[in-house]
């Protein structure tokens, strides 16, 4: 899109794409905290390609339902007490057409646990890419990729969330 092509819509869709990848982290939280994982869900489309395997060490995307992909969420994120997002502004929206785009973030996401009874932290810092369709409900997310960049604090962080648990 040319800057002469930067309309009142394009102004709109640009605020609501940035509205939306906000959401989608604070609607984990939310859904971690509630344990109402509508929310969460609802930032999709009805069909979602999750792609997590740089996160998760592996394997394919998953081609899931929005209620899917938010029970998935719902399941890793059992072991831990809280869960904070804090999503960047967009690094770049770049619309591919009028309903179509792709956005870059960069999210920094603490993950609070406690062993031995002592509070720990895990933290990731990531770059999410996600594929956006305006649809008649709104702009939401078709396809969701995480790029770990950096982890900090106790690395049994990863494991629970990959799955292990304490006994």
């Amino acid at each position: 899109m040319n800057l002469k092509d930067k309309d009142l819509q394009y102004v709109l869709d640009w605020i609501a794409i940035q509205e939306l990848v906000a959401e989608y982290g604070q609607a984990i939280d939310f859904g971690r905290d509630t344990g109402d994982w509508s929310r969460w869900a609802n930032v999709f489309t009805p069909h979602v390609t999750a792609d997590y395997t740089r996160f998760r060490g592996g394997g394919d995307p998953s081609y899931l339902t929005r209620e899917e992909l938010a029970e998935f969420g719902r399941a890793s994120l059992v072991p831990f007490s809280k869960v904070q997002h804090a999503t960047a502004t967009s690094v770049r929206i770049r619309f591919k057409s009028s309903t179509l785009a792709e956005v870059m973030a960069y999210a920094e996401v603490a993950h609070y646990f406690t062993l031995g009874g002592i509070q720990q932290e895990w933290t990731i810092i990531a770059r999410y890419t996600h594929e956006v369709e305006k649809t008649p409900d709104g702009w939401k997310i078709r396809k969701v990729l995480l790029d770990p960049i950096h982890y900090r604090g106790n690395p049994l962080g990863l494991e629970l969330v990959n799955g292990k648990r304490l006994v």
